[in-house]
């Protein structure tokens, strides 16, 4: 990663209510620490007002996140944020997390603005701020096909509902990134928890999501999800949630199968293997 003088930093804090069943910072809240070292960033560099948004919003239109090692309780994490680039009508954030002096984490956000529910131009003010910091240091992003792969799929292996709840809103009375991020662990969760692991453990190794919108609704979500490949070690689902207002996002998620003695990747046992082919999309 590239050096820029420009980059924002900042500590954060895991808190007890983050862990998982592992006792480790589960998942989704890596997702948030993600997005709180994003957004104290934006505040920093727009102004500590600048988290209001009553007329032209940022959101993700798109994020990758990489969980590179686990991230324990009881330590903070330190967060590096650099914006990368910038267009008119989107930018792209990368945010990096360390803790005890290891790289744990990272994201590439691509953001975009909206107003009124649809996509529009960046603020002419954001922009050219935006544009003042930029490394300039981004790869281009793997095309996001599996948005495409869900939308021609009938028949999911899995689906369940979710209702919606209140505080799965955020300050803009949106349906949150956080909850949303949520909801595709959750996806994941339904077919997870019926798999006979033998033993062994899964990590989630990396999740690429992307928002179609951020409308709220309070009739039931439906959550779908199945798996598009499957590897030596490793096996990558595909889930979505679908609202009142029709699909609103959609990930792949790159699932490791690992031995929990040595935390190290292990092979896909073939009983597990045949399991694993029964939920295919």
């Amino acid at each position: 990663m590239t050096e820029n003088k420009n980059a924002f930093h900042c500590s954060l804090t895991p808190r007890f209510t983050d862990l998982d069943t592992w006792r480790h910072v589960n998942n989704s809240r890596i997702y948030q620490l993600h997005q709180e070292a994003r957004m104290l960033a934006h505040l920093d560099l727009l102004g500590p007002d600048a988290w209001f948004s009553d007329d032209v919003r940022l959101r993700p239109l798109r994020s990758i996140t990489d969980f590179r090692r686990v991230t324990w309780y009881g330590s903070e994490v330190q967060a590096q944020v650099q914006v990368q680039t910038c267009a008119t009508d989107s930018y792209r954030v990368r945010s990096d997390l360390f803790q005890n002096g290891e790289h744990v984490g990272t994201q590439q956000a691509l953001m975009g603005a909206y107003q009124n529910g649809k996509r529009v131009d960046l603020p002419s003010a954001t922009r050219e701020r935006l544009e003042t910091i930029a490394n300039g240091d981004a790869e281009p992003l793997a095309a996001a096909d599996y948005v495409q792969k869900v939308s021609t799929v009938t028949d999911f292996p899995v689906t369940q509902q979710l209702t919606p709840r209140y505080a799965d809103l955020d300050a803009d009375s949106q349906r949150s990134e956080a909850a949303l991020a949520r909801y595709m662990e959750q996806s994941r969760f339904g077919a997870i928890r019926h798999l006979d692991l033998g033993g062994l453990g899964i990590l989630i190794a990396s999740m690429d999501v992307s928002y179609l919108h951020f409308r709220a609704g309070w009739k039931p979500v439906d959550l779908r999800a199945g798996i598009n490949r499957v590897g030596n070690s490793s096996f990558v689902f595909t889930g979505c949630a679908t609202s009142e207002h029709g699909l609103q996002a959609v990930a792949n998620s790159v699932m490791v199968v690992i031995d929990q003695a040595s935390s190290r990747p292990a092979p896909i046992p073939d009983v597990l293997r045949e399991q694993l082919q029964t939920l295919k999309i």
